[in-house]
């Protein structure tokens, strides 16, 4: 199964004003997620199906790409990839999209959980695992056994040209 990790782009700062779950892209933000669309675009990458944090952030990172990514379906929110939300918990709703036959599953949603998610596929540590906001990092995953995966590659927004 082809697992491709988007996390949200750019918001606003956290604090006392504003709840985590309610922080909104800002225009920065906006400017990745159409840059990574158009390198999608560029690239044949299309996801086959999408799901999304119920986060603002990633919900509005989830919108402007379907938005701007012609054949790419809706999003599907999903309350397990919400913030703080376990690696075993994503993995085993993983193992379950893998068990119905999906062979190309997007996720948007949060640092630090995907870090430690991919970590955990790859046998290493999360520290050596760095996600950066509007990245897309791909992965071969198998969930025959015990989840592992192959990484294929991690792309930077900001390389996205």
């Amino acid at each position: 199964m082809l697992i491709t990790f988007l996390r949200h782009a750019t918001a606003e700062d956290g604090g006392v004003s504003i709840p985590d779950a309610d922080r909104a892209l800002i225009d920065k933000g906006e400017k990745q997620v159409k840059r990574l669309a158009a390198f999608c675009l560029a690239n044949g990458l299309v996801p086959r199906s999408i799901y999304c944090s119920p986060l603002l952030r990633a919900q509005q990172t989830a919108r402007i790409l379907n938005q701007h990514l012609p054949d790419s379906p809706a999003p599907q929110t999903v309350d397990w990839l919400g913030i703080d939300t376990t690696a075993s918990t994503i993995l085993r709703e993983l193992a379950k999209l893998a068990e119905q036959g999906l062979d190309d599953v997007w996720l948007v949603g949060h640092e630090p959980d995907f870090s430690v998610t991919i970590s955990g596929m790859l046998g290493t540590v999360p520290d050596n695992i760095v996600i950066k906001k509007a990245s897309l990092t791909r992965l071969d995953a198998d969930f025959s056994d015990q989840a592992s995966a192959k990484l294929l590659w991690s792309v930077p927004c900001s390389l996205m040209r």
